[in-house]
């Protein structure tokens, strides 16, 4: 993947740095580190985060009834969805899944489509400012829409589009609306200047693990990550729970349970993409043991070290 533009001078990286800090310790409230609100660092819940694989009804929509009732049985708290253009993950599913798991108390993320993979989260696209202030408004209504992600922020030419500024724009609009929705992004990988230019335009980012054949090496990926961005906003690791375009298959179990495990242990929380919904699947069954009442040592606490500080 292409590595995000490097700025010209460490001071234009103050100025980006300090323009979104200052917006965000105005417009927030009962702040923390680096003037990100305290309930920001742990924004996933106690366990993994599921971006599951849909599950569709006969005229293709969204299976909204049942996949709700998957995610209680399997005491998942915080799942994940596309917004694309047509079913199963039209605007229209996402608006109907909405609903359904506010009444179920589940937080629930929306993930908007890069222009990489063609921006076609319909209807509004690669306007990514109007989609971040429709969601907000929307999340003053159903406070279960927890925050908005956009995928692969850098990645390709993707760095054309989500520019400093761009960004600062993205971030205002769900400032002025509702500081409490939450902008977190996807990348790859943290160093000081890419930290600099996102600090203050984002409330966290998910970090993804990419190595699907072997988790030895995702816990100190985390801690070298979690020592460059300092306090400055919080890291979700992210891990691969289906076949990817580079990896055939989904991961084998043991690099799965390596990997939930240090996202858990070594960051602020845990996302896991392409989770089947389906009971007979190993990775489900070890992403749900720690989710509440689960048997892993950090059932429910996915994130809680790093969020305290300890």
């Amino acid at each position: 993947m292409d590595r995000l533009r490097r700025p010209l001078f460490p001071l234009l990286v103050l100025l980006w740095s300090s323009t979104c800090l200052h917006a965000q310790i105005t417009s927030g409230s009962q702040l923390g580190h680096a003037g990100i609100s305290r309930e920001t660092w742990h924004a996933m819940s106690g366990g993994p985060c599921a971006w599951f694989r849909p599950i569709e009804d006969p005229d293709h929509s969204l299976a909204v009834s049942r996949i709700v009732t998957l995610l209680r049985f399997y005491n998942f708290r915080c799942v994940a969805m596309p917004i694309g253009a047509a079913p199963p993950q039209s605007w229209g599913d996402f608006r109907n899944l909405l609903r359904a798991v506010q009444a179920a108390d589940i937080d629930l993320w929306a993930i908007l489509i890069p222009p990489t993979e063609g921006g076609d989260s319909h209807p509004y696209d690669t306007d990514y400012v109007k989609w971040v202030r429709v969601l907000s408004e929307l999340s003053l209504k159903y406070s279960h829409l927890r925050g908005v992600n956009i995928d692969d922020l850098f990645m390709g030419f993707n760095g054309k589009t989500f520019t400093h500024s761009y960004l600062h724009q993205i971030y205002e609009a769900k400032q002025s609306i509702n500081p409490h929705f939450l902008f977190i992004p996807t990348v790859y990988e943290l160093d000081d200047r890419t930290v600099a230019f996102l600090e203050g335009c984002v409330d966290g980012v998910w970090l993804w693990w990419t190595n699907l054949e072997r988790s030895l090496g995702f816990a100190s990926f985390l801690e070298n990550t979690q020592a460059v961005v300092g306090q400055r906003f919080p890291i979700y690791g992210g891990l691969y729970a289906q076949g990817t375009s580079w990896h055939k298959g989904e991961p084998g179990v043991r690099a799965f349970l390596g990997s939930i495990q240090a996202a858990c242990q070594y960051s602020h929380g845990a996302v896991v993409w392409g989770l089947s919904l389906d009971i007979n699947d190993p990775l489900l069954q070890i992403a749900k043991t720690y989710n509440l009442g689960g048997t892993a040592k950090l059932a429910d606490q996915c994130g809680q070290s790093q969020a305290s500080g300890k």
